[in-house]
């Protein structure tokens, strides 16, 4: 086993600390990270001990010209222009979950990478989940007969640490484009920040979107972006799907990132699929809860341990780039996902029902 050399770039995405455990990966050679300006102090450099971090990418690839990857943990806005130097330097890249909302930029980065002969990974982690596969198993299988209707949610809670640009749509969605006319709000906020659900739709359903229509709320947040939407339609095999994006948690009542024991949960993803014999009802994030309710707003919990899928996508991620595999998600096949996303931001925007 040969490790591979890697780096991390800007870390001030929400998910950039999640590979600080490559520090004690034996697939990996933790090299070096960039830091954006301005985050040093929120990132939680101490988790990286005798790690050298720079200031900037260029710093860093001048001191480390022996690296063989790299993480895009950094802003939806600079993903493209880092990308596009790694692929100049022939380095694998792992991309955080919206390469880019600007289809001209995302078909760029198919066509650089392929032309690059390098891997590009995009880190959907909900497709190891191992209640995803076996929602995804028990609709192959006909457990509940005829599938008619999938519904799934993705809460979480803002702002933390990162949301700053998150909240800005220059770096969430890449440019102010104004969610719908005479609105204030512009697009880049629950919607751009998670993809997961529009993914394993089509990943359990075995089927593609067929039309898009979504709604927003009144923000309950001073942002310029959304927070609260819902989407709904029909997929290609006659499937009706709701799917609900939201910053719909309030991040005064999370007491801590993790205190998974008190509602709400900073972050909840659940899916439901209905058919002729049966539903299917998933907690299909975290660990196993009951719920038992109680005066304080607490539950008890049963915890099933680690889940450990951050890991299994770097295992995935490794032999891509060791051994020739194919990622489970490359650019090509995320590309309908954010073509999805982007036709309900279009549906709001019109108030019509988007055909695909």
């Amino acid at each position: 086993m040969k490790p591979i050399k890697i780096a991390l770039l800007s870390c001030n995405h929400g998910h950039g600390k999640s590979y600080y455990d490559l520090i004690n990966n034996p697939f990996y050679e933790l090299k070096a990270v960039s830091v954006e300006p301005g985050y040093k102090d929120k990132i939680f450099l101490e988790k990286l001990p005798g790690i050298p971090k720079y200031d900037s990418d260029e710093e860093l690839y001048a001191n480390h010209p022996d690296i063989e990857a790299v993480v895009v943990a950094s802003a939806n806005r600079k993903h493209i222009s880092q990308m596009r130097v790694a692929c100049e330097k022939g380095l694998h890249i792992m991309s955080m979950k919206v390469p880019s909302f600007d289809m001209d930029e995302y078909d760029e980065m198919i066509d650089i990478t392929e032309k690059a002969g390098v891997v590009c990974q995009v880190e959907l982690e909900m497709r190891e989940s191992a209640e995803v596969l076996r929602v995804k198993e028990l609709i192959e299988q006909g457990a509940v007969g005829k599938p008619l209707s999938i519904t799934a949610l993705n809460y979480s809670h803002n702002p933390v640490w990162w949301r700053p640009w998150q909240c800005l749509p220059e770096d969430s969605y890449g440019k102010r484009v104004r969610i719908r006319t005479g609105e204030e709000r512009f697009r880049g906020g629950a919607l751009s920040d998670h993809p997961h659900i529009f993914d394993v739709v089509r990943f359990v359903t075995g089927s593609d979107y067929e039309s898009v229509f979504a709604e927003i709320a009144p923000n309950i947040r001073d942002i310029e972006t959304e927070d609260l939407l819902h989407v709904i339609g029909k997929l290609k095999n006659g499937m009706t799907y709701s799917l609900d994006p939201s910053y719909a948690n309030d991040e005064h009542r999370v007491v801590r990132m993790y205190n998974w024991q008190k509602y709400p949960r900073c972050v909840e993803v659940t899916m439901n699929v209905v058919g002729t014999e049966g539903v299917i009802v998933a907690d299909v994030y975290g660990r196993a809860f009951y719920h038992n309710g109680g005066e304080t707003g607490e539950y008890s919990a049963l915890r099933c341990g680690p889940r450990g899928l951050w890991n299994k996508r770097m295992d995935e991620f490794y032999h891509c780039v060791r051994d020739g595999k194919k990622p489970t998600v490359g650019l090509r096949e995320h590309r309908r996902t954010i073509e999805v996303m982007n036709a309900a931001y279009d549906s709001v925007l019109t108030g019509s029902v988007i055909k695909l």
